[in-house]
């Protein structure tokens, strides 16, 4: 694996960095996640730190790189699996509950399909797009609901929202993020995006 520049390395660990605080804070406020939904999100900050960790030492220990690009696909999966379920618990309206549902065992079969059906030592981003698309359908449609029903208590009082409005935030930087990396041609940005 090629060095990194020091900036570089400064934004690889701060990336993984950031990727550990959510778990730290659902350790810390364990006792407060008391509902399924948010036991659920515990699950998937759980899963990102782990991802993390093995996605460091596969690059920085084993410096394998088709395992990484494999660590992420699975990631992919399992983040939209664990993100869908957990916007299945919160949102009410049974026919999108249904419509969710559904739609992760699709997505699963898509990425499995689309991993099998590409170059494995290349990173494909076909299923990171199609999983942030979705889920930011379903994170607008979560907040047309929240605003349609009527509360006993303020909307930013809730840690869902919250949560939400990070997932949404997350999910369309990525989207676009994905987006511009493919429409790209120059082989330097590619590399340098990549990081």
């Amino acid at each position: 694996m090629k060095k990194l520049t020091l900036i570089q390395n400064y934004l690889f660990y701060t990336g993984f960095i950031s990727e550990i605080i959510p778990l730290i804070f659902c350790i810390l406020f364990y006792k407060k996640l008391n509902t399924k939904a948010l036991k659920v999100f515990f699950i998937y900050t759980l899963t990102l730190c782990i991802f993390s960790i093995t996605s460091v030492i596969t690059l920085r220990v084993l410096e394998e790189k088709n395992l990484y690009l494999f660590l992420v696909r699975l990631f992919s999966i399992c983040e939209f699996s664990i993100i869908a379920y957990f916007l299945y618990n919160i949102i009410k309206t049974k026919l999108i509950r249904k419509i969710t549902l559904y739609i992760i065992p699709l997505f699963v079969v898509y990425a499995i399909v689309d991993y099998l059906s590409n170059d494995k030592s290349q990173f494909n981003n076909h299923s990171h797009l199609l999983s942030a698309l979705l889920l930011i359908i379903l994170i607008i449609y979560f907040f047309y609901e929240k605003m349609k029903t009527v509360v006993m208590y303020p909307l930013y009082q809730s840690v869902t929202f919250w949560i939400c409005v990070g997932f949404f935030l997350y999910f369309t930087g990525t989207f676009f993020f994905f987006l511009f990396i493919k429409s790209s041609k120059d082989p330097d940005f590619k590399r340098q995006m990549n990081f």
